[in-house]
């Protein structure tokens, strides 16, 4: 060998041990997927990396099972193992729970398995004209020190599409590790939901406490009733459509939260219109809810919830018996503009790529001149008409053709992000002596930059309910459909408490490339024969192409 050929041997030999040294201290990936599908948010990897302890998760996902949830569970091992890149202190197994030979604790598995709320899918396939049945678990424990977290991998079970199913639970992967991690590692902040002004605090919104306790620590207020300390530790407030009178020390001390940093988000409509009076009664009047007396409060912070309805021709649809057959009532859907389908801010974090929002008589809001930055989260179609109070609402008139040249009102502000240095709207309005006490610690402005949402409908986070069970939020029994109220609490939630990171992984949008079964069925013999012969037949091409181009250069015959 030459000289030159030796320097050139050490120096690549060189160049490839610098490479891995500098690899052991420096970590970097490059995604070339057009989703982004393996890349983290910056903040996931400094959550994993800080991490001080061993993290195991159990994931029920392996064995026998079919292709999507196959697809299912090597997404997740992607992300675990992008996850332990960052972090030495990720762990994992796979485990198949019908692989345990003993028949009492595979039962005694699968019945723990269900108390952590992994719910069992069946599944049937079809193989030789014989069908059979079997249970999936697609759960995943997460073990940490001494606490221990469940969840099911599926992001919803209301839909026939399993493909879709999939997409969805896939999408989700990310933002479900992060928050089982976040369960076990962080402290959590406190989310109080308030009462004794008449708010919604029962079954109704069963499942928007069932979304918020997964991910914060949810507390239901007991009443105010002027206790100066009622709110103390509580990180954000939720107001969920108050029909009765607040007093002036409630007023005061949720005036004095705001102040002191704490975040609040408003649920209330303007007017008193709900389903629930309409089904029993088929005809309601709206009124105008005028005693609440928060006015003044919200108009200091920057916005005026009207008492009106809006309606708009871009409505959800409800059923409505149109005849009967043979005693059997027949049912048709109608759009009905008192259920507008709210657009969504695609510019801003919170409502960027999430479905439409439902709603219910929504009211429109008026934005007040202030130093306070307002952004429009939700908003009417440009199809609309407002309505005053008193108003006649009957469901007879569903039936009806619209007037389509009575919806001329233009786009109606649903939902406003107020963000700022907000003033008390006590300023200048109590005594010397309650200004300056050491105990109240009155403050005319917040201390920081602050933020609230303002809602003006009173049902948004409410769900409906099959066979007695809470369907989630947004979700629709009637037509099958999953509006985007439940992202857009839960973003609304962690965007005022600088969470963003989760909305970011929340919204993160995965294409899945699913194989098509029927396909795979009909052109199953096709495939066989050209993975066994394709190779052999280009190992002879190549084989011959050498031999010719050998006897070509060396002249043989």
């Amino acid at each position: 060998m030459k000289k030159g050929d030796y320097t050139n041997t050490i120096l690549s030999l060189f160049i490839i041990i610098l490479i891995n040294i500098v690899g052991t201290y420096y970590f970097k990936r490059i995604d070339l997927t057009s989703e982004k599908k393996y890349s983290l948010a910056q903040n996931t990897k400094q959550l994993v990396q800080n991490i001080n302890d061993i993290i195991y998760f159990k994931i029920y996902l392996a064995g026998d099972i079919p292709v999507e949830y196959k697809k299912l569970a090597d997404e997740l091992k992607y992300i675990l193992n992008e996850l332990r890149a960052y972090s030495k202190y990720i762990e994992y197994e796979f485990i198949d729970p019908s692989a345990l030979e003993n028949e009492n604790y595979k039962i005694e598995l699968q019945k723990e398995l269900f108390s952590k709320g992994i719910t069992p899918i069946p599944h049937r396939s079809y193989d030789d004209n014989k069908m059979e049945e079997t249970w999936i678990f697609p759960g995943i424990t997460a073990i940490y020190k001494s606490k221990e977290t469940s969840s099911s991998l599926i992001k919803t079970a209301f839909s026939n599409n399993s493909n879709l199913i999939i997409q969805k639970s896939v999408e989700n992967l990310e933002y479900l590790l992060i928050s089982l991690i976040r369960q076990l590692t962080t402290k959590k902040e406190k989310i109080g939901l308030l009462s004794g002004h008449g708010e919604i605090t029962n079954k109704s919104i069963e499942s928007f406490k069932q979304d918020v306790s997964k991910h914060y620590q949810y507390i239901e207020l007991e009443p105010i009733n002027g206790q100066l300390n009622a709110l103390d530790d509580i990180d954000c407030v939720v107001i969920n459509n108050p029909i009765k009178t607040f007093n002036e020390k409630d007023k005061f001390i949720i005036d004095q939260f705001v102040m002191n940093g704490g975040k609040i988000i408003w649920l209330m409509n303007g007017n008193s219109a709900n389903m629930d009076s309409l089904e029993r009664q088929n005809e309601i009047i709206a009124m105008p809810i005028e005693n609440r007396n928060l006015n003044d409060l919200l108009f200091k912070y920057g916005v005026r919830i009207n008492n009106d309805i809006v309606q708009d021709l871009q409505a959800t649809p409800i059923p409505i018996v149109t005849h009967y057959i043979e005693e059997k009532p027949q049912w048709s859907f109608f759009s009905w503009p008192f259920l507008p389908i709210l657009n969504t801010n695609e510019k801003h974090l919170i409502t960027k790529s999430i479905n439409p929002i439902k709603s219910h008589f929504p009211s429109s809001i008026d934005l007040i001149n202030n130093n306070i930055k307002k952004t429009i989260l939700l908003k009417t179609s440009l199809n609309t008409k407002v309505l005053s109070t008193p108003a006649l609402i009957n469901l007879s008139s569903l039936k009806e053709q619209p007037d389509n040249e009575s919806f001329k009102s233009g786009q109606k502000n649903i939902a406003i992000l107020l963000e700022g240095v907000f003033e008390s709207v006590f300023k200048n309005r109590i005594p010397t002596q309650i200004e300056n006490n050491e105990i109240i610690k009155f403050q005319a402005y917040s201390k920081d930059t602050n933020k609230m949402a303002v809602i003006s409908d009173g049902y948004l986070i409410h769900n409906q309910f099959l066979k007695g069970n809470p369907l989630p939020v947004g979700f629709d029994k009637h037509t099958g459909k999953q509006y985007g109220n439940r992202e857009f609490i839960l973003n609304t939630i962690d965007y005022l408490l600088d969470n963003k990171v989760f909305i970011e992984i929340r919204s993160k949008s995965i294409q899945l490339r699913l194989l098509n079964k029927q396909k795979v069925k009909s052109e199953k013999k096709y495939w066989q024969f050209f993975n066994i012969f394709t190779p052999l037949i280009l190992t002879l091409l190549t084989g011959l192409i050498l031999m010719i181009r050998r006897k070509k250069k060396y002249n043989l015959k």
